[in-house]
């Protein structure tokens, strides 16, 4: 009976783990408002998607006009990411970090602030 008790309460662990770990790795899906701060052009907003498709996290932005930028390349770690992205001005790099679950802030090419809240659908 011991070995039956044990068996379960390991595997309700596994699954609570599992899913947990699962919640994590999908915190930054979906669409964020995000605003870039005091670059030279002013105060940029635009709305950044992000999907996971075959497994692996891919975005874009999408400015007020409607103007559509793909992310190059996309670098997950538990917390935060880096997007990388090709404007006219050449590759640049945003990094964002996870402040609660709404709200993430970072910078663009360690120089502009930004700060990110998530889209409620």
């Amino acid at each position: 009976m011991k070995l039956i008790t044990t068996f379960l309460c390991g595997f309700a662990l596994f699954l609570i783990s599992f899913t947990t770990q699962a919640q994590t790795t999908d915190y930054f899906v979906g669409d964020w408002d995000v605003t870039i701060k005091d670059t030279p052009m002013g105060t940029i907003s635009v709305v950044l998607t992000l999907e996971r498709v075959d497994g692996k996290l891919v975005g874009k932005f999408v400015d007020s006009s409607g103007n559509e930028t793909k992310m190059n390349d996309i670098t997950e770690s538990e917390n935060s990411l880096t997007l990388t992205f090709t404007s006219e001005y050449g590759d640049l790099i945003l990094a964002i970090q996870r402040e609660d679950d709404e709200n993430v802030s970072g910078s663009l090419m360690d120089s502009f602030a930004v700060e990110g809240k998530r889209v409620k659908k």
